[in-house]
């Protein structure tokens, strides 16, 4: 990688399509979110040009010796300031719901497969707004060793140019930033949603304020709202003593009502193999 150290901010070209024409980019990749109850995973990537990089490495402070980087908050507002001048950043959302449903699919999918589906359509976004990304680094969590082979394969090009690599670098660490900011943001939004007089916590099961919120958002019939992750073993554990039971009858024990004996006699339905007492419309 070659790296040019002498260059200052007043010499950033200001015009992002002069960064996209004149530059080769590095491109991180972080995932935030994957472990806990509650809210969706961020995919954040975080480039810049190869020439600037000495450059935003020491303006934002990323050091690759803090895995989770401490002054978060400051750095990310450098990040934010550096953003269409030397620096960019984009993300993707997966719904605790789209978890949940692709985990439970007829046909499913397991955790490592998601992320890798979501991580190619980020790194698509992001070349297809024309930047010529040359390395682009992954967190290595979830990802196989032959990750070259599996994600030019999964974009659909052959580019030797581009190269991925698994291991820590300081684009990783800015997306990391970028991530746990955005993730941060959505759970405040969905405590603020679903339960603004208390503390939602970290999310993960072990934490007692997650398991005092899980108990209180619980709800009758759908046991939780969209934003629980349903697939997750502690929530489907739940079902047990939470879900209302439902009786199926046999087709020959159904009794057969058309439309107009149940608008007649509302107060017991028997129909489609579903028995309701005090039943009104």
């Amino acid at each position: 990688m070659n790296v040019n150290n002498n260059i200052s901010i007043d010499e950033l070209p200001q015009n992002l399509e002069d960064l996209k024409t004149n530059s080769e980019w590095i491109l991180g990749i972080f995932e935030a979110g994957r472990g806990p109850l509650i809210g969706p995973i961020i995919i954040a990537g975080c480039f810049w040009p190869i020439n600037n990089h000495n450059y935003i490495v020491k303006q934002c402070s990323l050091s690759l010796n803090k895995q989770f980087y401490q002054n978060q908050t400051e750095s990310s507002e450098i990040i934010s300031k550096l953003k269409d001048k030397a620096l960019q950043f984009e993300t993707i959302e997966i719904s605790a719901q789209k978890l949940s449903t692709k985990i439970l699919a007829y046909t499913p999918s397991d955790l490592n497969e998601i992320s890798l589906n979501y991580t190619i359509q980020l790194i698509k976004n992001i070349l297809s707004k024309g930047y010529k990304i040359i390395e682009c680094y992954i967190n290595p969590i979830g990802f196989k060793e032959n990750l070259n082979e599996i994600l030019k394969k999964g974009l659909g090009f052959e580019n030797n140019d581009l190269k991925f690599i698994v291991g820590i670098h300081q684009t990783i660490i800015a997306a990391q930033i970028v991530a746990m900011q955005e993730r941060n943001a959505r759970l405040l939004q969905i405590q603020q949603d679903i339960y603004p007089s208390g503390q939602m916590g970290s999310g993960y099961p072990s934490d007692k304020l997650t398991r005092e919120f899980l108990s209180k958002v619980s709800i009758p019939v759908f046991i939780y709202p969209e934003e629980i992750r349903f697939a997750w073993q502690t929530i489907s554990a739940s079902f047990k003593q939470k879900a209302i039971s439902i009786e199926y009858m046999s087709e020959e024990n159904w009794t057969k009502q058309t439309k107009e004996q149940f608008i007649e006699n509302p107060s017991s339905l028997e129909y489609g193999g579903l028995n309701f007492e005090n039943y009104y419309l």
